[in-house]
């Protein structure tokens, strides 16, 4: 009985051994446009697998990802053409060509999640150009995507708001406007062993300090996380 035992027992470790990580594929994709009106340079990724029950989940967060994008895309176009029309209507030339630059960045990609970080920067016209950030973070198992509250407890928001205050890097003393706080986080991802908190210009500091990126250990995050 006990020699059954044991191998019963033995045979279920070995399957677990042997049972291996899913990473997904990450393919990125590029668009670029120039004209005398504006220059255009986009990447964005497309995750997919050979398990045939992932592969139909990722095409669902790859279409999220793909409207994101396009959404962007156009309503950078339509500002574009209105900031060329009304500068042809007042008599001036465009000085230089409109720039939008989108950019990704992925945090994780396996059987479990996806989270995505689109850079979109855009120039039109004026001092300096604006950076914005857009989270994509997707359970694959549920096919739900996931907002603020699904990947931290705000009810634990005190204990996140000192972690975040604690692991904020500014050597130059340059984020002085506000505190980090998960109230003014602009979008939130993670990885297998950190959660990252992006916070846009003009909400720590001034333009001149750029934006902010605090990674916070998950194992601080104890009983302060949902994932």
């Amino acid at each position: 009985m006990k020699t059954k035992f044991f191998t019963l027992v033995f045979a279920a470790l070995a399957l677990g051994a042997c049972k291996k990580e899913i990473r997904l594929d990450v393919k990125q994709m590029h668009q670029t446009e120039e004209t005398q009106q504006w220059e255009i340079n986009i990447t964005h990724p497309v995750f997919s697998t050979t398990e045939a029950e992932i592969e139909k989940s990722c095409v669902i967060c790859n279409d999220e990802i793909a409207g994101l994008v396009n959404g962007i895309h156009a309503a950078f176009i339509e500002q574009a053409k209105e900031s060329v029309a009304k500068l042809d209507s007042a008599g001036f030339t465009q000085s230089a060509p409109y720039e939008l630059f989108l950019e990704d960045s992925v945090f994780m990609a396996d059987e479990d999640y996806i989270s995505v970080r689109i850079l979109s920067y855009e120039m039109l016209g004026g001092a300096h150009g604006m950076t914005h950030f857009y989270a994509v973070n997707y359970n694959i198992k549920t096919q739900k995507f996931l907002n603020k509250q699904d990947i931290i407890d705000l009810n634990k928001a005190d204990e996140i708001n000192a972690l975040l205050k604690a692991h904020l890097q500014d050597p130059d003393q340059c984020f002085t406007m506000e505190a980090p706080t998960t109230d003014n986080v602009t979008c939130i991802n993670f990885t297998p062993d950190t959660v990252e908190f992006t916070y846009a210009q003009y909400i720590l500091g001034p333009y001149s300090c750029g934006y902010a990126t605090i990674s916070i250990p998950r194992e601080k995050l104890t009983g302060m996380l949902k994932l």
